[in-house]
């Protein structure tokens, strides 16, 4: 076992193009209903998809990410972190470095759904100042639940 205190953000990196194997893996560590290797290979041949893994180099993979892109919009389709490596700031970590990359793009805004029982990452998307626009009723299987709909303006320098 890797003892996770020993690390940080400062030991932390991204790796921008994943194999479908290692999305998949990490995949199924952060979730109940993983996407599985296929479905990666699938999404990675479109060009609006887009992957992360974060890793720390020669250690091992923490957390993963998945989105697309198609302007003037980006939706975040997978935020995860390992449940070893959660509460952390990973997660946070991530979502700041794609807010650089949506900037950069130009994106106008962000968005996301996510399990109303997940209150870890409702708080999270609140505290970055991501805004609940609505829900989708019984919109998850595995566990049940809705989905509550979050999305975030992007404020650009003229």
């Amino acid at each position: 076992m890797i003892a996770t205190s020993e690390y940080t953000l400062r030991d932390v990196q991204i790796s921008l193009q994943p194999s479908a194997k290692e999305m998949m893996g990490m995949d199924f560590l952060c979730f109940t209903s993983p996407w599985n290797e296929q479905d990666y290979h699938e999404m990675q041949k479109q060009p609006a998809f887009n992957n992360w893994l974060l890793e720390i180099p020669a250690v091992c993979s923490i957390g993963m990410l998945a989105f697309q892109s198609v302007p003037p919009e980006l939706e975040i389709l997978r935020l995860g972190v390992h449940p070893d490596w959660r509460k952390r700031g990973f997660a946070e970590f991530m979502l700041e470095q794609l807010e650089i990359l949506a900037k950069s793009d130009r994106i106008e805004s962000l968005w996301l759904e996510v399990h109303a029982a997940n209150k870890s990452a409702v708080s999270l998307y609140s505290k970055l100042a991501y805004k609940e626009t609505g829900s989708r009723k019984n919109y998850y299987r595995n566990p049940s639940g809705d989905a509550l709909l979050f999305k975030k303006l992007l404020k650009h320098d003229t």
